[in-house]
């Protein structure tokens, strides 16, 4: 009787360390870039339905950016986001001022990609789901 709980408490902490490592209790993260090109990317949960995920864009001086999402997973070996194929979300294209929108094409990653930058921009995610 004591193996099948030690058994049991054993699942129960891998699947809460992988539903940590996976991202799935995202709430709030912030992406900032000074200068141009891709940002750093914010994993998501792309299995928490519905799928919704706010974004509010700011900028601290003149710039033109757009919000992209991937498909590709950045928890798979060898991931690289320079390699990942990038889709610019609706809503978010080719952007100079600041602008909030939603997310709801589930999705693996999210960055800011900056083609023209004078200071910074920053995106605000929030993604819906269990706290």
């Amino acid at each position: 009787m004591h193996e099948l709980l030690a058994v049991l408490i054993q699942i129960w902490l891998i699947t809460l360390l992988l539903h940590e490592a996976k991202g799935s209790d995202m709430q709030y993260t912030p992406i900032t870039k000074t200068g141009t090109g891709r940002s750093s990317i914010c994993v998501v949960d792309s299995f928490q339905a519905p799928f919704n995920i706010g974004i509010a864009v700011t900028l601290s001086s003149t710039a033109t950016f757009t919000v992209e999402y991937s498909l590709d997973d950045p928890s798979v070996a060898g991931y690289t986001a320079a390699a990942a194929n990038w889709f610019v979300a609706p809503g978010f294209t080719s952007g100079s001022a600041a602008v909030a929108g939603a997310i709801t094409i589930p999705c693996r990653a999210i960055c800011l990609n900056i083609s023209a930058n004078a200071g910074t921009v920053t995106a605000q995610i929030v993604q819906a789901g269990p706290v």
